[in-house]
């Protein structure tokens, strides 16, 4: 499958997202300060619920020796542990000349789930804390950004400015989850899709069953928040570049 799969033209193919922050010219934005107020108030709520009761699971949350049956459709990756699914792919992005691995890719027909996960505070509000950093980030590559109301609380959808393997430029639409665990998050990037529906059917039903499936595996170790939990390729397998 070709990356132009992954690519939207323009904005227009995007849905409509519920709370724009601003786009790429600054047009759009809350002009009122008291708005702005009811609608962080709005999401900072979103954030505090509980979102995890399906899944994406802590591994002292399964009950004892559930991974311990084969099931040919387990990989374990080290810090995650993900169950897969017929006419699934997977791919490593990896980094440097230790080909360390950054996250893992599951690709289907032309969406994609990006997956990676990082050491929390043990008080939880590492989402709400990191956020702003990635709107701001976005924003000044030249995309927008917008809240909505997602299946782990607050979800950012986003365009960003990105050029095909032809030269050509063009959008890519994601849709960015975040599942708080107990000293862990778990992102989950859509992309394709995916990422431009509306709600959770269609494309994104089984990109969100395999999320809410995996399970985390973060570890005793000490670690700063935002720390890379280690991901680890499958015995027999090797990551490849890109």
């Amino acid at each position: 499958m070709g990356l132009r799969r992954f690519f939207g033209r323009g904005s227009d193919e995007a849905e409509d997202h519920d709370d724009p922050v601003t786009g790429a010219d600054g047009a759009e934005g809350t002009s009122a300060d008291a708005e702005e107020v009811d609608e962080a108030a709005h999401w900072l709520e979103l954030d505090e619920q509980e979102w995890r009761e399906d899944g994406p699971f802590d591994i002292d949350e399964l009950e004892p020796g559930a991974l311990d049956e084969p099931d040919p459709l387990r990989v374990d990756l080290g810090s995650l542990v993900l169950t897969g699914f017929p006419g699934m792919e997977l791919r490593f992005q990896v980094a440097g000349e230790a080909q360390q691995i950054m996250s893992v890719l599951i690709v289907h027909e032309d969406s994609a789930l990006e997956l990676s996960a990082f050491s929390a505070p043990r008080s939880g509000g590492f989402w709400t804390e990191v956020r702003d950093d990635i709107i701001d980030a976005s924003l000044k590559a030249g995309g927008t950004v917008a809240h909505a109301e997602g299946p782990f609380g607050t979800e950012l959808r986003r365009l960003l400015p990105m050029s095909t393997p032809d030269g050509e430029q063009a959008y890519q639409p994601s849709r960015m989850w975040m599942a708080q665990g107990p000293r862990w998050c778990l992102r989950g990037v859509v992309y394709g899709q995916a990422a431009v529906v509306k709600g959770t059917d269609g494309p994104v039903e089984q990109l969100l069953e395999t999320f809410r499936g995996i399970v985390v595996r973060r570890g005793d170790q000490a670690m700063a928040p935002g720390e890379l939990l280690p991901i680890t390729a499958p015995e027999g397998l090797r990551p490849a570049a890109g």
